[in-house]
């Protein structure tokens, strides 16, 4: 983990539009559409929860008419349809999300994001900042560096130079050379005719740079290509003129006014409220005064590894846990999640405890009371995770709990980075299966003072999607 300040400039266009076509037919009860809004802000939020930058700015485009490119070449970018207009009524709304939310919405007039963007990694890379863009543009793999990475969260791949050499050819300083020859169809600059990008590729590695083609190009095999090369000259050093970013763009900005900030939550809840996005809500709602929020989720199967993820909120404080088990069920993981969770807690506290887990849920809150009053709970191998539950009754007594079932997989915000957390336990756990682990000693279970124990009823809706007797055993395990 790198120990550098973490500055994370997101390609504003990009997100939007990720968001538009990514969530669909969204809209509030008197239907104005939200889609864009919504899956915009989820995957900030996201970011925000996995990434944690320090710093963070979101960049805009100015009107694709007002930069230089469009002074320079009247066709760019003029192959593009106008933006949707269901979309662009949603921006303004977007931009007031960023303004509850804290975060810079930065715009440069007469330059495009990429511009700015490029201008603010250099500066700030420059001075020791680790700087991570986040965009699916492949244009900005030209700034790429030290200490200058891309993230596209889409596809959660992270872009260094060799990433930059694998998707082109050509190491990052040279991204622009090879599209100066071959154009780009999106933006709709030209190119040289009859060159595509892997032949630009390879004439820009043999002979190191556009201009170094150009000069060369007698040079290069191929009568049609040479003929072209010649042709069209001008257009490929126009073309690469549109291509490269500008790292001049004059903006003053200082790293302090990026500065990740507390949300303006008297601005933003209403604002999500209004929206109708109570799932976000909650993601942003503090944890009641007094109250520890714990949330758990777990998978795993009987031939399979299974894994766990936890997060627990007190105040303005968060903490994540996450674990790996070789071979478990799903039940397992799921109540080895709970008791992690109690386990992190150094005093006796009020609790919420969240759990996709019905499971968990309606054992701790119905079913505890029948096993113990018929000994099940201490005769030996009569019930399924006997060594799991009888874990979990000294730790529902020392704390006041509140056992709370939650949809799972249905947009709860903690539910789904639980999920997650889960799933890449497991893969860590995989990949580190091959390396020499030491064994760790099991604690001896302390003697179950059962009469302490008074689990507290929760009502549960009938999504049960397995059929049980009374105290769940029969068929859950």
């Amino acid at each position: 983990m790198s120990l550098l300040p973490q500055l994370y400039l997101l390609d504003g266009s990009s997100y939007i539009y990720r968001a538009y076509y990514g969530v669909r037919d969204r809209a509030t009860a008197g239907g104005i559409p939200t889609n864009a809004i919504f899956g915009f802000t989820r995957m900030l939020l996201g970011l925000l929860q996995e990434q944690r930058p320090d710093f963070l700015a979101v960049v805009f485009d100015p009107p694709r008419a007002e930069t230089f490119r469009r002074e320079l070449y009247p066709a760019y970018k003029a192959n593009r349809e106008d933006m949707p207009a269901e979309l662009a009524m949603q921006i303004p709304t977007i931009k007031q999300m960023l303004q509850a939310l804290n975060i810079p919405a930065l715009e440069a007039p007469g330059f495009e994001a990429d511009d700015l963007i490029a201008t603010l990694a250099r500066r700030y890379a420059a001075e020791g900042v680790q700087v991570t863009v986040v965009t699916g543009d492949k244009d900005l793999m030209q700034i790429v560096g030290e200490r200058i990475t891309l993230l596209d969260t889409m596809k959660s791949v992270l872009s260094g130079p060799l990433e930059v050499l694998e998707r082109f050819g050509v190491p990052p300083e040279l991204v622009a050379d090879v599209l100066g020859l071959s154009g780009d169809t999106s933006d709709n600059i030209p190119g040289v005719p009859g060159i595509g990008e892997k032949t630009a590729a390879d004439l820009v590695q043999r002979f190191g740079s556009m201009e170094r083609v150009l000069k060369w190009k007698d040079q290069v095999k191929g009568k049609k290509r040479r003929e072209n090369l010649r042709a069209f000259e001008e257009q490929a050093r126009l073309s690469k003129t549109l291509a490269t970013v500008r790292y001049d763009v004059p903006f003053a900005l200082s790293l302090a006014e990026l500065q990740r900030q507390k949300p303006n939550l008297a601005t933003l809840l209403p604002l999500l409220h209004e929206l109708e996005f109570e799932t976000l809500a909650v993601a942003f709602t503090p944890a009641e005064a007094g109250l520890v929020e714990i949330y758990t989720d777990g998978s795993g199967r009987d031939s399979g590894p299974g894994g766990y993820g936890v997060i627990l909120r007190y105040a303005d404080f968060e903490k994540e846990l996450s674990g790996f088990e070789a071979v478990a069920t799903s039940q397992r993981m799921e109540l080895l999640a709970a008791i992690r969770g109690l386990e992190a807690l150094n005093s006796p506290k009020r609790v919420r405890l969240f759990s996709d887990s019905q499971y968990l849920v309606r054992g701790m809150s119905e079913w505890l009371v029948g096993w113990i009053r018929d000994g099940r709970l201490e005769t030996p191998d009569a019930l399924a995770n006997q060594d799991l539950w009888q874990q979990l009754v000294p730790l529902s007594r020392t704390h006041q709990i509140d056992w709370q079932w939650v949809r799972g997989h249905a947009g709860h915000p903690f539910n789904e980075r639980c999920d997650k957390l889960a799933k890449r336990a497991v893969e860590e756990g995989l990949r580190l299966a091959n390396e020499p682990v030491e064994p760790r000693e099991q604690e001896p279970l302390q003697p179950v003072a059962v009469a302490a124990v008074v689990p507290r009823p929760v009502p549960i809706e009938d999504y049960s999607e397995f059929g049980v007797d009374e105290d769940g055993q029969q068929r859950l395990c």
